[in-house]
């Protein structure tokens, strides 16, 4: 369905890069077709002012010169002094400076006597003028007033330079393509063609032009939010066209029965939440459903019970998770509830062995509960007869990757669940316009206070521990980081556990590189209570129950979100217990980092909390890089162009639903969007029906 207009973004860059290291190496870290080159954006310009008189010189300004090379000079006895080329501009002496181990080609470029045309930032040293490596540029810069210096990150050796060049060659060859947009006219003061636009972000005439903020890049964020939402409207309407598979209907009532053997009651929230879910898997549409609760809400036993009524169906359940440790900890809960439910329960991880055999065991149906990692979506693994999905830390997971979790079965019903509440606009933009299940009631009556402490009151807060600890009550220390190899400002787990191995005994520590089976002896010792004091980093964050818990301290929480801050928090008071929560921040904080803590110390409602996030620090930090998934966006960014989410829904519901097919005349541009933002999986969706 390629578009022959489209066709050359669409080709090899083999096509435009002839030398084929080059072209190898681009191919690894950019991409391999030719609309990856032109979207692969500058980091930075750099703009000269032509000068010709000394007096337009000054300090700190990027400037083109024309000098006469009057000397070299090099103190080799001092080896930390640079290479010193004195010049002539405007009959006054400027010093150009080079720090460098290899100097000797510099008498070669910069002969005695020649004229140069240099470019360069000035700086002033000892009251004199002197410009730190200054570069060449041909005297067709000359006529110019301004100079333009495109800055690209260097990729794999290929420097910027390099791909200036290449991209260059490549914005002769970019089409200009029909304009597809119409809602965004109302939004911006022109509307710039899509080409147009592109070449404006790479050949700028002012900063101005390259803000994100710009006309230019509000239009190409724009196109990369309305592909996203017209795929992920493709996907749901394909989910909710096609036909559910035919439950055995008596078995609600099975159900129903179920619930009332449990040796707790559920809330309110968690009843109405199995009611919706359930009205999907009994409807005659596909489901795909997003069931996002607060910490601690009950989601996981929410989705099993519903399982239930698919797995009485005689139809196989998979659930799967991000890591190995909440495979297996939904595994041990899975067991524990259908117990009596004469259900065969299978853990497919990376350290699961036998995997061919258990492999051959859900093929032929042996295992109807299946739970894993991303283990779940290897080519090699067949369901008999997969019926429900249930993918939990949903923002772990890209489109593709629950597509072919879905594509493991036939009309496979789809719940999503989120750990952290998600703010309206992040949720349009990673889900698009998805049906909502909410739990902000908790099932136990415990409350959480939160303290905050400098950390120069350390041994106060030790002081503090070890009077619970004596009681056998169990604590959590979080650090951000595991060592301190990659950064020493920040506190790391194994300092911090030699530290407080001096006054603690029953002490452990826990973090994402130790393996698995020392991860579960850790995690059970501290459960049984031979470990009371357990240092860890946010290798906790989710899926760790362990009710006996009641204090943790979070160390330098400015280095987290506060989506994360609440969710670390919410692994005490998960019993009739209180819980205390410690911030042991650092000293001279921001005002913003202050305000977030406050906002923490005031609330314990995570949808509260994920609103306040959103508004002062932007979506792209409320849950981090991982709440996009796979999404990498090029163009758009949440902080600033969050306002052309609602937009792009919109305009993608409406489009869909009067152009299914996109078969008029815009929806062949629109195709031609799909296949540039590599959205056009979701055309194989619409051919296939």
């Amino acid at each position: 369905m390629q578009n022959s207009s489209i066709k050359i973004l669409l080709d090899p860059i083999e096509k435009i890069v002839i030398n084929r290291k080059h072209a190898e190496i681009l191919k690894d870290l950019i991409g391999d077709q030719i609309i990856d080159i032109v979207f692969y954006m500058p980091i930075n310009f750099i703009f000269s002012s032509h000068c010709v008189k000394w007096e337009e010189l000054s300090d700190k300004m990027n400037a083109i010169l024309k000098v006469k090379i009057k000397s070299h000079f090099k103190n080799y006895r001092v080896k930390s002094s640079p290479y010193i080329i004195t010049a002539i501009f405007d009959n006054k002496t400027i010093n150009l400076i080079f720090f460098s181990k290899y100097t000797g080609y510099l008498k070669k470029v910069f002969p005695i006597n020649s004229e140069i045309l240099i470019n360069g930032k000035v700086d002033i040293f000892n009251k004199k003028y002197q410009i730190s490596h200054p570069e060449i540029i041909s005297y067709e810069a000359s006529n110019n007033t301004i100079f333009r210096k495109v800055i690209y990150r260097q990729k794999g050796g290929v420097k910027s330079n390099s791909i200036e060049r290449i991209i260059l060659n490549t914005l002769k060859i970019v089409p200009n393509l029909e304009e597809w947009n119409e809602d965004l006219k109302n939004y911006l003061e022109f509307l710039p063609s899509w080409r147009d636009s592109i070449n404006s972000i790479h050949r700028p005439d002012s900063l101005e032009m390259f803000k994100k903020d710009s006309v230019y890049f509000n239009r190409l964020a724009y196109d990369e939010m309305l592909a996203n939402q017209i795929s992920l409207e493709i996907i749901r309407t394909n989910f909710l066209k096609k036909s559910s598979n035919a439950y055995i209907k008596s078995k609600k009532q099975d159900l129903l029965s179920f619930c009332k053997t449990l040796p707790y009651k559920l809330t309110k929230d968690q009843s109405n939440a199995i009611k919706e879910i359930l009205n999907d898997l009994d409807s005659d549409k596909m489901m795909l459903r997003l069931l996002q609760g607060d910490v601690g809400s009950g989601k996981t036993i929410v989705s099993l019970i519903t399982s239930l009524f698919v797995l009485k169906s005689n139809f196989q359940v998979a659930i799967m998770v991000p890591t190995e440790l909440l495979a297996k900890q939904h595994y041990k809960v899975a067991t524990n509830l259908f117990k009596l439910a004469k259900i065969n329960i299978a853990c497919l991880v990376s350290s699961t062995k036998n995997k061919n055999e258990e492999y051959r065991k859900i093929s032929n149906g042996y295992y109807s509960l299946i739970i894993g990692t991303h283990a779940l979506i290897q080519e090699k693994l067949k369901f008999k007869n997969l019926g429900y999905v249930i993918i939990d830390e949903q923002h772990r997971f890209g489109v593709n990757q629950r597509l072919k979790m879905r594509n493991k079965g036939k009309n496979v019903d789809m719940l999503l669940l989120s750990a952290t509440p998600i703010p309206r606009t992040i949720l349009l933009t990673t889900l698009g316009d998805i049906n909502v299940s909410k739990i902000q009631s908790k099932p136990f009556k415990s409350s959480v206070s939160t303290i905050l402490k400098s950390v120069r009151n350390i041994d106060e807060v030790m002081s503090y521990l070890e009077v619970y600890v004596s009681r056998n009550k169990k604590v959590f220390w979080v650090c951000p980081m595991i060592d301190n190899n990659t950064d020493s400002e920040r506190s790391n787990v194994e300092d911090r556990f030699k530290e407080l191995k001096k006054r603690f005994k029953s002490i452990g520590i826990l973090h994402g590189r130790m393996e698995p089976e020392a991860k579960e002896s850790i995690l059970e010792d501290f459960k049984s209570g031979q470990i009371n004091l357990l240092i860890s980093t946010v290798v906790i964050e989710v899926g760790i129950d362990i009710p006996s818990a009641t204090v943790i301290v979070i160390e330098q929480p400015e280095y987290f979100g506060l989506a994360q801050i609440h969710q670390l928090r919410g692994r005490v008071g998960r019993s009739d217990n209180d819980g205390v929560c410690i911030l042991l921040y650092k000293d001279n904080l921001s005002e913003m980092a202050i305000k977030r803590l406050n906002i923490l110390k005031n609330s314990t409602d995570g949808f509260e909390i994920a609103e306040q996030d959103f508004k002062i620090r932007g979506g792209g930090e409320v849950l981090g890089k991982r709440q996009f998934g796979e999404e990498n966006y090029i163009f758009f960014d949440i902080d600033i162009h969050h306002k052309f989410v609602g937009v792009a829904a919109l305009e993608a519901k409406k489009l869909i639903k009067q152009d299914p097919k996109l078969l008029s005349a815009r929806g062949q541009k629109l195709i031609k969007l799909l296949y540039i933002f590599k959205k056009h999986k979701a055309i194989n969706m619409i051919s296939a029906g």
